[in-house]
């Protein structure tokens, strides 16, 4: 499996906090089926993507002097702000720095005016931003269609492992089946910051989608899309369903 999403760049965010944590998290990873780890360290931390690629390089070599075979694939959390528009290309933190795909995330609890804005800037520039645990924003657990919105203008969708397993609570895990039931989820990732007790991995994840989806449909957001985004290919989208709430009844006696 390939996990898109984790924090794993040892004293760079809100992530590991060293690199003996960083190798924790790769071993579980390991251990858990995991073959690919995108580091994916939020990009207002580091305004460099330079950076970012250097200490990904210096993580692989402390995986291999500690035996651990997990290959790392540089990439960056990209906080969706106003200036991303003025950035050139190739100052834009993409999946292996192929130019194709970038992970974009939004605050939790208002989409911004300018989101919009940020997407069409960067589909102009050849990326596709993939949105981050669009589960958990609150706009979406209030109208989850609001997705469909982002797949039309050509955005790709990724889920949090954890919100499959009521680690955000209740109403973000149902978001989250929703839109694996209406084929509004093109990736799970785990988001791991660390490998404490809220650490959950891509397996996990991969069990729990499997009591809504097929075999084939979780392989392909835990294997086959994660593959073709690290290499630089184009992820074959299928055709989102609307959702439609259930209308509540009500009886009089």
């Amino acid at each position: 499996m390939i996990d898109i999403h984790v924090h794993i760049l040892p004293a760079t965010d809100d992530g590991a906090k060293d690199v003996s944590m960083s190798l924790e998290m790769a071993q579980a990873a390991v251990k858990s089926g995991v073959t690919h780890v995108c580091a994916t360290p939020h990009f207002y931390s580091i305004p460099s993507w330079v950076e970012i690629k250097n200490r990904c390089k210096a993580l692989q070599n402390q995986l291999k002097q500690a035996g651990i075979d997990l290959t790392i694939v540089p990439s960056s959390e990209i906080h969706s702000q106003p200036e991303i528009e003025n950035l050139k290309p190739e100052e834009i933190p993409t999946y292996n720095d192929h130019g194709k795909h970038c992970l974009l995330e939004f605050p939790f609890r208002q989409i911004p005016i300018y989101a919009s804005n940020v997407i069409f800037s960067l589909l102009v520039k050849g990326i596709t931003p993939i949105i981050a645990h669009a589960e958990r924003y609150s706009d979406v657990v209030n109208d989850p269609n609001l997705v469909l919105d982002w797949i039309d203008k050509g955005c790709l969708i990724q889920v949090n492992c954890g919100s499959l397993l009521g680690a955000f609570g209740e109403n973000i895990r149902k978001t989250a089946y929703i839109l694996l039931e209406h084929d509004m989820v093109h990736f799970l990732a785990s988001d791991a910051h660390s490998n404490g007790t809220r650490f959950i991995n891509l397996a996990e994840g991969r069990e729990a989608a499997l009591k809504t989806l097929s075999e084939q449909e979780v392989q392909a957001l835990v294997v086959e899309n994660p593959r073709k985004v690290i290499n630089g290919l184009n992820v074959d989208v299928r055709d989102p369903k609307v959702y439609k709430p259930k209308k509540k009844r009500f009886w009089l006696f």
